[in-house]
């Protein structure tokens, strides 16, 4: 029922602003079908098939087409033009419908829409795409995703939710700077299997030991998603919280929201974003400003910087925030920086042959060419790392560094001929004072808020034999 009302609202609707009857129900068909091959070209790439927040990001596909097509492919990109022209055929070739007409196909959308609001209600729906389209159908489950997403109560669910964040009171105590690293799809490939390198993670190793804690990451995304991990982390909140606001949480940012850069500028903190990409991508130069950042510095700060393939490199990410550190503001600094260099298409890159030797023993074959593009990121997010906690190491001012990766690479194809499917990251927290043996806790994203405050503590009493002994400690 809900499949054919849904259909009739935009079938009736088309015809009541077009007057064209054929070209409506071409319409009607063609968003159906665009809807499932891009559905379906998304889960095959990212394990969640679309949903209805992916249509708010509908325009990016245009102004940053390599993000999104090449997950398409040709064959169903091809599709997609060939059901549109067709539609656009249909509305050239065909006469127009008497008013009479249209004001009843108008009526008809007014009596489907709010059955169609009445029936998404009434779905017992488990917010877990992929079950409920299975069990629904998809443009069911879709179209009642959509109208219970949009709805008022999940609105003020999300207002609730937010002003119930971990950090929507409070301020620091004592007042280390805080470096927050989120690192593009950053994992440690070596659970993969024995024949991944230790070579791309030596930094990132050391780092660990001396951490203050350590350990994997529950994400609430896989292969994409990013501003999901990101927003967790930034507020505290889970996924069962947001309600239908999970999948695309910034849509839903629209006032003050309380986040780790609020709790921080309580405390007399300067609060700076750092991206080497377009600010408004996922909307973040919008909520960034409701989440209590006083800067955001995106790909108009790293016009001269270096890049690796199409993106700005980890490094250049590294010595933005050094400049940050060295600027000799009389505040204390909490910089959020967000990496861009490891995001793929993987299947873009060139891999060079005997390339793969220092990364992985699984040889030159094509099947293996996404894994050794992405430990080559990997290596140089881990020369990020020992950059930062080098010069953090030579630094009095007491300071806490957070890196932890926002979700695995979207390796389909290396994880199916692996036979593995990884679903966590990794994170670490390490500070230049105390003394720390690298305690190892396995925890959820939205903890680390709450972690990098445990580890702050001490930071205005920082023992002097401490940092030294750190400085010294072998590699």
């Amino acid at each position: 029922m809900l499949h054919l009302a849904a259909l009739a609202v935009v079938t009736a609707g088309c015809i009541a602003l077009t007057g064209r009857p054929l070209f409506s129900a071409g319409v009607a068909l063609v968003l159906i079908g665009l809807l499932a091959v891009v559905g379906n070209a998304k889960y095959a790439s990212l394990r969640e098939p679309l949903v209805f927040s992916d249509l708010s990001l509908f325009s990016q596909v245009f102004s940053h087409p390599r993000l999104y097509l090449p997950f398409l492919g040709f064959g169903k990109l091809a599709m997609v033009l060939i059901g549109i022209a067709a539609a656009v055929g249909a509305f050239i070739a065909e006469s127009p419908a008497t008013l009479r007409q249209r004001c009843a196909e108008a009526v008809v959308t007014l009596i489907c829409l709010p059955v169609c609001i009445a029936l998404s209600r009434r779905l017992p729906l488990t917010l877990q795409p992929f079950s409920d389209q299975r069990q629904f159908g998809f443009f069911s489950a879709f179209v009642a995703y959509l109208i219970n997403g949009l709805s008022g109560a999940q609105w003020r669910a999300f207002t609730r939710a937010a002003s119930a964040s971990p950090f929507s009171a409070g301020r620091p105590d004592v007042h280390p700077d805080v470096i927050v690293v989120q690192s593009e799809s950053y994992f440690d490939a070596r659970r993969l299997d024995d024949c991944v390198s230790g070579a791309p993670y030596a930094h990132f190793d050391r780092a660990k030991r001396e951490s203050f804690e350590q350990g994997e990451l529950a994400v609430p995304a896989w292969g994409a998603n990013t501003m999901r991990s990101e927003f967790a982390m930034l507020t505290g909140l889970t996924s069962p919280e947001l309600g239908y606001a999970r999948f695309y949480p910034y849509m839903f940012v629209r006032r003050a929201c309380a986040s780790l850069a609020g709790y921080f500028s309580r405390g007399g903190y300067h609060t700076v974003a750092v991206h080497p990409y377009h600010a408004n991508f996922f909307g973040r130069r919008r909520a960034f400003a409701h989440m209590y950042f006083d800067r955001f510095l995106d790909i108009e700060h790293f016009e001269n910087a270096s890049r690796v393939g199409p993106y700005v490199g980890d490094l250049a990410v590294a010595d933005k925030l050094i400049a940050l550190l060295q600027t000799g503001d009389d505040k204390p600094l909490f910089a959020f920086a967000i990496t861009m260099e490891n995001h793929g298409p993987l299947h873009l890159e060139t891999v060079s042959r005997g390339e793969c030797t220092s990364r992985h023993t699984l040889g030159d074959d094509a099947r293996w060419r996404d894994l050794t593009a992405y430990l080559r990121h990997v290596e140089n997010a881990d020369a990020m790392i020992g950059r930062l906690t080098g010069y953090l190491r030579e630094r009095d001012r007491p300071t806490v560094l957070c890196f932890y990766g926002d979700h695995v690479p979207a390796m389909s194809s290396v994880f199916d001929a692996l036979e593995t499917e990884p679903t966590h990251s990794d994170y670490f927290i390490w500070r230049n004072f105390g003394r720390d043996i690298g305690t190892r806790r396995d925890v959820g994203i939205e903890t680390l808020g709450s972690t990098i405050q445990r580890a702050m503590m001490h930071a205005d009493g920082v023992d002097t034999d401490s940092r030294n002994e750190l400085q010294q400690m072998p590699a």
